[in-house]
């Protein structure tokens, strides 16, 4: 005589399988979905970052620069993270003369009427210091020491 269990094993149903497997299907949609939108985020963010670089670095460029830039508009290219970017300056004057409003707009090569990053700052014009030592105007507490512009 065979053995018999002593109760009915009873499996899942067909019907409960494939409800269990779209429920599954909808969460890996849902995730797969969310994972594309953070990639696609990343990779926008590291082009603006770089843009924004391209922006610092023109606009340091213009300071560092031996002549006080003319008034009107700069166009040029940059290389940065192995990519080409183009970056347009407008150079506005102020109510004071000895300062210049710089406007930097970035884009890609790859895409150039796309703007991904824009930057202000403003250009100050040196005035050269007499040396210490020398019979130029000196005054305040630490005349003979040298000047410190931040």
């Amino acid at each position: 005589m065979p053995i018999r269990p002593a109760h009915n094993a009873r499996g899942f149903t067909l019907l409960e399988v494939l409800i269990a497997l779209a429920v599954l299907a909808i969460g890996m949609i849902a995730v797969i979905g969310t994972a594309g939108t953070s990639t696609r985020t990343a990779a926008e963010l590291k082009e603006e970052t770089f843009a924004h670089w391209v922006a610092m670095n023109e606009l340091a460029s213009l300071r560092l620069s031996a002549n006080w830039p003319s008034l009107g508009t700069l166009k040029g290219h940059a290389d940065m993270a192995g990519e080409q970017w183009n970056w347009r300056a407008k150079i506005k004057d102020t109510s004071d003369p000895d300062l210049l409003r710089v406007d930097i707009d970035v884009s890609s090569a790859a895409a150039p009427d796309e703007v991904l990053s824009s930057l202000t700052g403003f250009i100050g014009q040196s005035h050269q210091l007499p040396p210490p030592g020398s019979s130029g105007p000196q005054s305040g507490p630490s005349a003979g020491s040298t000047p410190v512009i931040p």
